[in-house]
């Protein structure tokens, strides 16, 4: 038999165990507790440190985002205006309760913007740059917008980034007139360099007129100015005397229009002494007298009666002339040159115009194409101006690239005259530094390049020619109420403008 107090050793010896392993498994249960516990408050710990990361990061966002000065806007699917930054309303403005909640179309229907980029956006489903004018304050602004897309593949959110362009496109227009103006004063040098002639331009017709005035300067031959009225007839004629060998002899300009008919005559060949009633007790000197071993220009011929075209036809043949009431013929030496603005071939036709005359006339043939007809002239030309009357008034007026660019384009029926006179008028009358398209046009009388164009587009050339120069010499009339004042608003001759008024039909005057 077994030992009894082996077997109740065994018995409590086997429950002891039994009861520290409980004790053990409490204990690894408890840890296990334990650890989960500690890792879930790490876990939280980490959930916080995130989420307050991510909130830090939300308000940097914002913060940075009213700290840039570029404007940004949200727009969400349905085209509502979200938020702005304070960049949009510094630009554009606008306040927050002036456009959040509102629809893009609304705004755009106040005319508080020129076209919204937005839109755009959510229908093409890509990113899109363009140009746009707060109409509120007329600032030019570069709108992106940048679309945000959901899993679908559907625009959620339009982001908007605007950065106002205004002192940049400013600066380019500078930069654009900066170079028009290197470009003007290398071609000025150009000329310096040459024969520093004294007729501006760079167009090929203008290099040919200088190489004819070169070639025909130093001869005594008689020239025939033609061109329309203010194109530099008279600047050509002063060039042939300038490089001519009787440039330090006398100079006599005759304007046949702007002389009485009655007293051309004794203008020109002069008078004895009690030639005719009213005649001085002395003799006169004619002009031609005047011009001796000079040069005379016979402006405007075209205008001259044909009772005195006989007579100059015999001092071209001849080379003398009788003054009136005299019986003994002086000799002329005096070089002829003659301007018009004229078609004389349909004069003669017209039977105004002698012929013969004509040809003795028409020797040197110089033809002075409209401004234009050589556009490229024209910046040259308003740059000299600009720089002269700049020079005489004291001042630092600038051209702005839209009133340059309608100067350009503007067809100019007074041409050179009209442009000198228009720079001279704006130069005085403005006291603002910069001269804008709108000045420019106010002074032409035209609403705008634009719409000045729209109006002739269609026309045949010379219905579009009269109905420009219909406008444009009815307007000035209206504003000047007179003939005298619209020839110099227009830089044309006071004979011209009715000429001109009667052939097109304005009677308002």
């Amino acid at each position: 038999m077994s030992d009894p107090h082996t077997v109740s050793l065994s018995s409590k010896t086997h429950e002891d165990i039994l009861n520290l392993l409980a004790i053990e498994s409490s204990d690894q249960l408890i840890d296990k507790f334990l650890h989960a516990f500690l890792d879930l408050k790490k876990e939280k710990e980490n959930l916080e440190h995130t989420l307050k990361r991510y909130q830090q990061r939300e308000i940097d966002a914002f913060a940075i985002g009213n700290a840039v000065s570029d404007g940004i806007c949200i727009v969400d699917k349905d085209g509502i205006m979200v938020a702005i930054n304070k960049g949009y309303t510094k630009i554009t403005g606008l306040k927050d309760t002036d456009v959040v909640g509102r629809h893009v179309q609304d705004l755009i229907n106040l005319r508080y913007f020129s076209n919204a980029v937005s839109m755009i956006v959510m229908q093409e489903k890509k990113k899109i740059s363009a140009l746009s004018t707060i109409m509120t304050n007329g600032k030019k602004v570069l709108i992106t917008g940048n679309p945000f897309f959901d899993e679908e593949g559907d625009v959620v959110q339009v982001l908007t980034v605007m950065r106002d362009m205004t002192e940049l496109l400013e600066l380019r227009d500078r930069l654009e007139l900066a170079e028009t103006e290197n470009k003007m004063y290398q071609s000025q040098i150009n000329l310096m360099r040459g024969k520093q002639s004294n007729l501006i331009g760079s167009s090929f017709v203008i290099e040919s007129i200088r190489k004819q005035i070169e070639n025909v300067a130093i001869t005594d031959a008689t020239v025939l100015i033609t061109g329309e009225t203010g194109c530099g007839k008279e600047v050509v004629a002063e060039e042939i005397v300038r490089f001519s060998t009787r440039s330090e002899k006398p100079y006599v300009k005759v304007n046949c229009a702007a002389i009485p008919e009655t007293l051309l005559e004794s203008e020109l060949f002069g008078y004895e002494k009690g030639a005719f009633t009213g005649a001085s007790n002395k003799e006169k000197l004619g002009l031609f007298e005047t011009a001796h071993q000079g040069t005379i220009l016979l402006d405007e011929i075209g205008e001259m009666p044909m009772i005195l075209q006989s007579k100059l036809l015999r001092v071209l043949q001849e080379k003398e002339f009788v003054r009136v009431g005299g019986t003994k013929p002086i000799k002329l030496d005096a070089r002829i040159v003659a301007a018009t603005n004229k078609d004389l071939a349909e004069q003669i036709a017209a039977g105004t115009f002698r012929e013969d005359l004509y040809y003795r006339l028409n020797v040197i043939p110089i033809s002075i194409p409209p401004l234009r007809e050589r556009r490229e002239d024209i910046t040259i030309l308003a740059y000299h101006f600009l720089e002269e009357f700049n020079k005489r008034y004291s001042k630092e007026t600038e051209l702005e690239s839209g009133a340059l660019q309608l100067i350009e384009n503007y067809d100019w029926p007074g041409n050179v005259r009209q442009l000198m006179n228009v720079l001279e008028r704006l130069i005085i009358m403005e006291n603002d530094t910069r001269i804008s398209e709108k000045k420019v046009a106010a002074v032409l009388g035209i609403n705008s390049l634009k719409d000045h164009l729209e109006k002739i587009e269609d026309l045949p050339y010379k219905e579009a020619l009269a109905a420009f120069e219909r406008n444009l010499i009815e307007s000035s009339l209206k504003r000047t109420g007179s003939t005298h004042k619209t020839a110099k608003d227009l830089g044309i001759s006071q004979p011209t403008v009715v000429r001109k008024a009667k052939a097109l039909g304005i009677e308002s005057w």
